[in-house]
């Protein structure tokens, strides 16, 4: 019997859980696509951090920035396991910096939502890093501290009510996360693996995710 289309097997466990879900994906497995899509979700975690750090270079603040992320997380694990048609890492690497350029503008928006110089943010994200514009709303640095405080307190407002209700060895991880603590610092604290500590951030996101819906109903 001819062997099934099947990326070769390769070391690294992210690339693993790929090959795995692409082999699902061409026999139609649909438990299985979302068995080794939630692994891969778990691998990116730390990858899409850094995506989101390179896409905002600094526009974003802490509060921002994290939400990003949250974002970027629940729409990689959400949708983009329907419209990846990627078959490589590379593709993958690539559809998720994408992502995460697209979540950082939207909440770069979401901030400027209101001033008379929005329409100025979406310029410099299409320009590479030396020719970009210096953005017009740092010239009204005053304005800009405001809606970050008033964005912050938003964030603030969700986590006070949403945090509580996240079980609570997922919730110290994730509040650990927001500390910015490494992974490495985590598993020190609270006395988990590695692995153990990814799959409870992967899965905090998840339960921050329903609760957002909730929150915005």
């Amino acid at each position: 019997m001819a062997a099934r289309s099947d990326p070769p097997r390769v070391g690294r466990h992210d690339d693993e859980h790929l090959r795995r879900f692409l082999a699902a994906r061409t026999r139609g497995d649909a438990a299985e696509m979302r068995r080794w899509w939630d692994e891969l979700v778990i691998d990116f975690f730390d990858r899409m951090d850094g995506f989101v750090s390179v896409a905002h270079k600094g526009r974003l603040d802490h509060h921002e920035h994290e939400l990003a992320v949250q974002m970027s997380m629940a729409r990689f694990s959400e949708r983009l396991i329907s419209t990846y048609e990627g078959v490589s890492m590379g593709e993958l690497v690539n559809a998720c910096r994408t992502l995460a350029r697209g979540i950082c503008i939207d909440v770069q928006r979401a901030e400027a939502r209101g001033h008379k110089g929005a329409a100025s943010f979406d310029a410099g994200w299409s320009a590479d890093a030396e020719e970009r514009p210096t953005p017009s709303w740092e010239a009204d640095e005053a304005w800009h501290r405001l809606e970050r405080a008033q964005r912050g307190a938003e964030v603030r407002d969700f986590l006070d009510w949403a945090l509580p209700q996240i079980a609570e060895d997922r919730r110290r991880v994730l509040e650990l996360s927001f500390e910015g603590a490494s992974i490495p610092e985590i598993c020190a604290e609270v006395g988990i693996s590695e692995a153990n500590a990814y799959q409870r951030r992967a899965r905090a996101f998840k339960d921050l995710k329903r609760l957002k819906e909730r929150y915005d109903a």
